[in-house]
C-alpha cells in the first residue's frame, strides 16, 4: 500500500511537491560543498521515494529536476564550461542514469503488486470455496443426525458408532472452514471492528465460568486473579475480544494435564489492560514460538484444530489496537498475553 493510498489522494500533490523541495535543497548542498561521488547518493534520495510511495509520474518529475538541478549546481560552482555541448551532455547522461532507476523501481513496484494481486485471489478462491463447502457439510450433518435418532430405522451398536464417528468428524471439518471462513474476513480490508466501553473483568468472569465445565472434567482448577474487585474497562469490540479469551482458554485446558492449574491474570496499567492466561501444561518448544500465530502453523503434528484459531486471535487483538504475545518453558507450561487499549471515561 503506497503513501498516498493511507493518507489519501489529495496527499500526491502534496508530496510532489515535497519531493521538488528536497531536490532543491539537495542542490544548495551540492553547490556549497561540491562532492565529487556523494551528489549522486543524494539525488536519488527523492527519486526512489516519489516513484516507490507516489508513482511513476512523480518519479519521471523528479528524476528531470533532479538532472536539471545536479547540471546547474555544477555548472555554477565548477569552471565555466568554454562549449554548450558539455552541459547538454552532462544532462542528457544525468536524465539517463535517473530514468534507468526510475524503470527498475516501476518494474519492482509492478513485481510487488502482482504477487499481492495473486495472493488476495488465491485468498479469495479458497474463501469461496470453504463458503460452497459449508453448505453440503451442514445439510450432511443433518442426515446424520436423524440417521443417529433412529428416525430412518435400526442400526447395529456397530453401524452407530461408525455413524457418530462420521458425525464428529464433520462437525471437526465445518468448524475448520468456520475458523478460515472468519480469518478471511477479519485479513480483508472489509473488517472493521466496532470499539465500545465494556467491562474486561466481568466479561472475562463469564467466560472463564462457561470454559469451567470443560476444565473441571479433566480435574484442572482456573483461578482468576485482578487487584481488587472492580470494573476494569476497555475498550473494543466485545464480540471479538470474547472469541479471543475463549480461543486461548481452550488451548490452556486442551494442553494442561488432569489436575492442572490455569491462572487468568487482570492487570491495569497507564495506557493499556494486560490480559494473561497462564497454565501449567506441556508447554512449547523455544523454536516454535516465533511461529505460533501463523495461519496453519502447528506446533506438532499430532496437535488437533485448524492451525487457525491463534491467527484469528492475533488479527482480532491488533484490529482492536492491542498487541498479543506468548511465553513458554517446554514441559512446565505456556503464557499467553494480550493487551488492549484502556477506556477512560
Amino acid at each position: 500500500m503506497s503513501i498516498t493510498e493511507i493518507l489519501g489522494k489529495q496527499s500526491k500533490p502534496l508530496l510532489t511537491a515535497l519531493g521538488f523541495v528536497l531536490v532543491l535543497l539537495i542542490g544548495v548542498i551540492d553547490y556549497l560543498t561540491d562532492p565529487l561521488f556523494s551528489s549522486l547518493m543524494l539525488y536519488l534520495v527523492p527519486i526512489i521515494l516519489a516513484t516507490r510511495f507516489v508513482g511513476r509520474s512523480a518519479g519521471i518529475l523528479i528524476a528531470v529536476s533532479s538532472a536539471l538541478t545536479w547540471v546547474l549546481a555544477d555548472m555554477i560552482s565548477g569552471p565555466a564550461y568554454p562549449h554548450i555541448i558539455i552541459p547538454i551532455w552532462n544532462l542528457a547522461e544525468k536524465l539517463g542514469m535517473f530514468f534507468i532507476v526510475v524503470y527498475i523501481l516501476l518494474r519492482i513496484s509492478k513485481a510487488e503488486e502482482e504477487s499481492r494481486r495473486l495472493e488476495r485471489e488465491r485468498k479469495d478462491m479458497l474463501s469461496m470455496f470453504a463458503h460452497d463447502m459449508k453448505n453440503p457439510l451442514i445439510v450432511a450433518g443433518g442426515f446424520l443426525s436423524r440417521l443417529i435418532s433412529g428416525k430412518a430405522g435400526p442400526f447395529t451398536e456397530k453401524q452407530m458408532e461408525y455413524l457418530k464417528l462420521m458425525k464428529d468428524e464433520l462437525g471437526r471439518l465445518e468448524r475448520y472452514i468456520k475458523d478460515f471462513l472468519e480469518l478471511s474476513r477479519l485479513e480483508s480490508s472489509e473488517y472493521k471492528p466496532v470499539p465500545a466501553p465494556f467491562n474486561m473483568s466481568a466479561a472475562l468472569k463469564m467466560r472463564i465460568e462457561m470454559e469451567r465445565i470443560e476444565a473441571e472434567k479433566k480435574d484442572i482448577n482456573i483461578e482468576f486473579r485482578i487487584p481488587e474487585d472492580t470494573a476494569i474497562m476497555v475498550n473494543a469490540d466485545a464480540i471479538q475480544i470474547d472469541r479471543v479469551i475463549a480461543n486461548l482458554l481452550n488451548n490452556a485446558i486442551k494442553y494442561t494435564g488432569s489436575s492442572g492449574t490455569i491462572i487468568v491474570n487482570l492487570i491495569e496499567r497507564d495506557k493499556d489492560v494486560l490480559v494473561q492466561v497462564v497454565d501449567t501444561g506441556i508447554g512449547i518448544m523455544e523454536k516454535h514460538i516465533p511461529h505460533i500465530f501463523d495461519t496453519f502453523y502447528r506446533a506438532s503434528r499430532d496437535a488437533g484444530g485448524s492451525g487457525l484459531g491463534l491467527s484469528i486471535a492475533r488479527s482480532i487483538v491488533e484490529a482492536n489496537g492491542g498487541k498479543i504475545w506468548a511465553e513458554s518453558i517446554l514441559g512446565k507450561g505456556s503464557t499467553f498475553s494480550f493487551t488492549l487499549p484502556r477506556y477512560y471515561a
